[in-house]
C-alpha cells in the first residue's frame, strides 16, 4: 500500500490518500495535466497558493524503510523528479567507510512526463534497479 500526496499549486495543503494500491496510485498520477497546470499559473500572473506543486507516492521496502518518489512541476510540460531511499554512502576524508543514509536523494530537473512515469511505473513495482540505473543526480556527473 502507498501513502500518497498531491499538493495543487491553487490550494494550501496537500490531498492525502493513505492505503492506496498501485492501480489507485498510477490514476491518481494520470489525472495531473501539468503542463495545464503551468499555463494556468502563467495565466493568473499571480502568485499561487503553493509554489511548489508535486505528486508525493511513499512505501515502506521489504526491510520497513521509508522510500519516496516525488514528482513536481518545472516548467511547461516538464518536471522534477526526486528519489529519497536508504543507502549505503562512503564518507570520510582520509579515512573513508561506508554509512547508511535513510534519506539519500536522486533529483534530476527538466524530465519529460513519459520518463517521470516510467519512474512511477518502475516504482510501484518494486524495481529499484531501474531507478538507480537511470536516475542519477547532476552533482554525479
Amino acid at each position: 500500500m502507498y501513502y500518497i500526496e498531491i499538493q495543487s499549486p491553487f490550494a494550501r495543503r496537500p490531498v492525502i490518500h493513505p492505503d492506496c494500491d498501485s492501480r489507485k496510485a498510477i490514476d491518481l498520477y494520470q489525472e495531473i495535466d501539468w503542463g495545464g497546470l503551468y499555463q494556468q499559473i502563467e495565466d493568473t500572473r499571480s502568485s499561487p497558493e503553493s509554489p511548489f506543486y508535486f505528486f508525493e507516492i511513499n512505501r515502506q521496502n521489504s526491510l520497513g524503510e521509508k522510500e519516496t518518489l516525488c514528482i513536481s512541476g518545472y516548467r511547461m510540460d516538464l518536471v522534477s523528479i526526486e528519489y529519497l531511499r536508504p543507502k549505503m554512502e562512503r564518507v570520510g576524508f582520509f579515512k573513508k567507510k561506508d554509512v547508511l543514509n535513510p534519506a539519500f536523494a536522486t533529483q534530476m530537473d527538466a524530465m519529460d512526463t513519459t520518463f517521470a512515469f516510467s519512474c512511477l511505473q518502475a516504482f510501484i513495482k518494486g524495481d529499484t534497479g531501474y531507478l538507480e540505473q537511470n536516475m542519477y543526480s547532476k552533482e554525479e556527473d
